[in-house]
């Protein structure tokens, strides 16, 4: 079994690296971009399995850059975070262009955001632990 490769996108660098410090102690390997461009730079290298991005961001917002993600790399698991109440009509509208993303609350408990990562299979893959 592979390990699953997690971006995490986030404006708030704070945010970001303390998510990616969560991920990797839990034993996946993840990295840190701080917005939109960053991220579609990133997906190139790392080629994720699961994207996790904020909505509410500068510039490029987390629906338009996971989009992007998304028809680069068809396979690839969204799941969006924000704690703003913005984003409830920008996923509506995703949800409305047959984009099915999940959306969890800020303030992300880690352990929740563990959990729902370990309960992803993509494409009948399973991804274990490096722990």
């Amino acid at each position: 079994m592979k390990t699953m490769r997690v971006l995490v996108i986030d404006d708030e660098k704070n945010v970001a690296n303390t998510l990616v410090w969560i991920l990797q102690d839990a034993g996946f390997e993840a990295a840190a971009a701080y917005d939109g461009p960053a991220a579609l730079q990133q997906v190139e290298s790392f080629d994720p399995h699961v994207v996790v991005s904020d909505v509410i961001m500068p510039g490029m917002n987390g629906i338009e850059v996971c989009t992007i993600i998304q028809s680069k790399r068809p396979g690839c698991r969204i799941l969006l975070f924000s704690g703003q109440a913005a984003t409830n009509e920008l996923v509506r509208a995703a949800h409305e262009r047959g984009l099915t993303w999940e959306l969890l609350a800020k303030p992300v408990e880690p352990d929740d955001i563990i959990r729902k990562l370990e309960s992803l299979n993509q494409d009948g893959e399973s991804f274990k632990s490096s722990k």
